[in-house]
């Protein structure tokens, strides 16, 4: 695989961009836990999907996408899991340390799950067309 700069350089301007008018927000904004929604904005996932459709094709960009799903469902479950064992243990290092595995694991089930509901779908409407 070739590295391509001009790529590159594009996902670095906007996931950058993108990055650092999140961190404005986080600083502007005085209800802190409001402003925690920016920390969670899909910066990453907009420039994959912009970069992917662009320099590949909408199946590519459609995959992305997919992945950033399952990666949002687990990035639900980690921060729940995080405040949980921050509450209960009392050790943000561990906590963190906890969150960050189950957001491993739940962001690559969900991502099977989704996989099987979009091929089950895909299986109902090849049935119907078949009729």
């Amino acid at each position: 695989m070739k590295l391509d700069f001009k790529d590159l350089a594009l996902r670095f301007v906007f996931g950058g961009t993108a990055v650092a008018a999140c961190y404005i927000m986080l600083q502007i904004i005085p209800s802190k836990s409001f402003a925690g929604v920016f920390a969670a904005f899909p910066a990453v996932m907009v420039a994959a999907v912009i970069m992917a459709g662009h320099f590949g094709s909408s199946e590519q960009a459609s995959d992305i996408a997919l992945g950033a799903s399952a990666g949002m469902i687990g990035c639900t479950i980690c921060v729940l899991t995080a405040t949980l064992c921050m509450d209960y243990l009392n050790r943000w290092g561990l906590s963190i340390i906890i969150a960050l595995l189950i957001w491993f694991f739940s962001s690559y089930l969900s991502t099977r799950l989704i996989q099987g509901f979009l091929e089950k779908m895909k299986e109902k409407k090849q049935q119907k067309t078949h009729y």
